[in-house]
């Protein structure tokens, strides 16, 4: 008798469930039944907008996925079958560390991932929904009749993979059938099944109806793996294999194999790491041509950098997004702004001479905040191919008001320089001046130190 199990899904006739979460094998089951949709876990929020998996959270989907692909893996190499349900692909980031440069301040270093890297293979699939879909094969045509009821396509295959298994309307790919070898198992790619399909009872006991259904779904699937293995010439181990006493050369490959996983899944985690560290440096390109939340979050890395405090305050309906401390104490108050193809004009200004008055009419402040424009203009165009930065306006105003002006592809150069030579303090200190000595023009900041420069 077949022992089935399923994956982080459903059906009413099998017992065999297994929480996606679970480091349980699957050595135990003939056929599995895999959904790669992830479990929610905590989020992080960021203050510029957006959100990720928390630390620990990415930690358990890492480990998840690292299990169910390893243990797929394993099932395949043993000559099992393996239906995937073709759920939507979704794409997020996981949190891998945090650092607090200062008080009040966390930055977090995020790595991308996606619910199909449970699945030991390389699938290029686009999300797309639908219910109308048909079977390429003929040995198909008994498992659709169970599924085009209960089925919808989430997600298109780009990719030639296996033999195309199910087609929609217009001969798009949306289930396919993978071999690994003559004696190895099959992945059997299927449109995803809708647990809407089967009804429970007031009772929250599945109905007879669902149950029937469950049954002729699965009896098509056990003759679907039947056929599967009959073709590739091998026949099903019986169950008392598992009794017979396996050979040491058997034992020694299957310790060699745990322990090389164990070294892949280090070397992943690895990877995975250095993959953050890769994109939290790629961000301060942000500098050149971003603007919105990602120009002023590369911004504050930026000031952090440098040594200032970059804070958001907040009090009743007064709310300032760049409260900007320096090691002396010295207080400034920053807003930023990005132009596609124009340099930046006066506009942030209201709002910048607004947080200064609204922050000098707290009772702690004694002395106004001074003023800084960060301007990204012309941002689509080759920094060194960019007009000047900022309007006359904008340069008269500010001369007026005493506001620095900054160029954020200068600020590029600076965060470029700081990550190599982290420690080059005297540089920070002159970067520090220029900012906070300049009144009424843009800031002329200091080439590397001499000695700093290889």
């Amino acid at each position: 008798m077949k022992t089935i199990a399923t994956v982080n899904t459903y059906l009413p006739s099998i017992d065999g469930y297994i929480e996606y979460s679970s480091d349980e094998s699957l050595r135990d089951f003939d056929i599995i039944i895999f959904n790669p949709t992830l479990p929610y876990e905590e989020r992080v929020n960021f203050s510029g907008g957006g959100s990720c998996v928390s630390i620990e959270g990415w930690r358990r989907l890492s480990s998840a996925m690292n299990h169910w692909s390893s243990e797929i893996s394993h099932a395949l190499s043993a000559g099992k079958t393996i239906f995937v349900l073709l759920a939507k692909k979704t794409i997020d980031e996981g949190a891998t560390h945090v650092t607090t440069p200062s008080k009040g301040n966390r930055q977090y270093s995020t790595t991308q991932f996606n619910n199909y890297q449970s699945i030991p293979i390389d699938l290029k699939i686009k999300n797309a929904t639908g219910k109308i879909f048909s079977p390429v094969d003929s040995i198909l045509k008994p498992l659709y009749e169970e599924l085009k009821h209960i089925s919808s396509y989430r997600v298109i295959i780009e990719q030639a993979v296996g033999k195309k298994a199910f087609a929609a309307k217009d001969g798009s790919s949306v289930g396919a059938i993978i071999e690994f070898g003559p004696k190895k198992g099959h992945i059997v790619l299927i449109p995803n099944i809708e647990l809407e399909s089967f009804e429970d009872d007031d009772d929250g006991e599945w109905t007879e109806e669902s149950v029937q259904k469950s049954i002729r779904l699965v009896n098509q699937i056990i003759a679907l793996d039947k056929n599967l293995r009959e073709t590739g010439g091998k026949s099903p181990a019986p169950e008392w294999l598992s009794d017979v006493k396996k050979s040491k050369a058997l034992i020694s490959l299957e310790d060699d194999r745990k322990s090389l996983t164990e070294q892949i899944n280090a070397l992943n985690n690895s990877i995975a790491s250095i993959d953050a560290e890769i994109s939290n440096i790629n961000d301060i390109s942000d500098l050149l041509f971003e603007n919105g939340p990602r120009l002023e979050a590369a911004i504050e890395r930026c000031l952090i950098s440098l040594g200032y405090t970059v804070e958001n305050f907040r009090k009743g309906d007064f709310e300032i997004d760049h409260l900007i401390t320096s090691p002396s104490g010295f207080r400034m108050i920053g807003e930023s702004e990005g132009k596609d193809s124009s340099a930046i004009d006066i506009s942030k200004f209201r709002q910048l001479e607004n947080n200064i008055n609204e922050d000098f009419q707290q009772d702690d402040v004694i002395v106004p905040a001074k003023g800084i424009l960060f301007g990204n203009g012309f941002r689509l165009t080759k920094p060194e191919s960019r007009p000047e930065q900022f309007t006359q306006k904008c340069l008269t105003n500010a001369a007026r008001l005493g506001t620095a002006l900054v160029r954020t592809a200068d600020l590029f150069r600076i965060s470029t320089h700081l990550l190599d030579k982290p420690d080059d303090e005297k540089f920070k200190a002159s970067c520090r001046s220029a900012i906070e000595t300049t009144a009424g023009g843009v800031v002329d900041f200091p080439p590397p130190s001499i000695s700093e420069i290889d």
